[in-house]
């Protein structure tokens, strides 16, 4: 075989890597703004991904007020270093608060 068609062979095949490499399907999708909570004299806007606005306010409100976690989801507190009170996740669900 010549240096030419190694070279062809080899470029050829790039071309095919290229062409079906895996890539994402759609583009990501921000969270969606499930409006503000008040808990005491406290402020949060809630946010969710992946899950409707009106389970993440229940969900949020049962957490920031009693700490209990949804069921199946991993939840962590933030300090006072950040404005985020907390995240819950399950998989993709995703649900936060931010202090306002």
């Amino acid at each position: 075989m010549s240096f030419k068609r190694i070279l062809v062979v080899v470029a050829g095949a790039l071309a095919l890597v290229v062409v079906f490499a895996p890539s994402k399907a759609w583009a990501p999708v921000p969270p969606r703004n499930c409006g503000m909570l008040e808990t005491g004299s406290k402020r949060f806007n809630i946010k969710a991904d992946q899950l409707r606005c009106r389970t993440a306010r229940r969900y949020a409100r049962r957490y920031l007020t009693s700490h209990d976690r949804p069921r199946g989801y991993t939840c962590r507190d933030y300090g006072r270093g950040t404005s985020i009170e907390f995240r819950c996740s399950k998989g993709q669900k995703v649900i936060f608060a931010i202090r306002r």
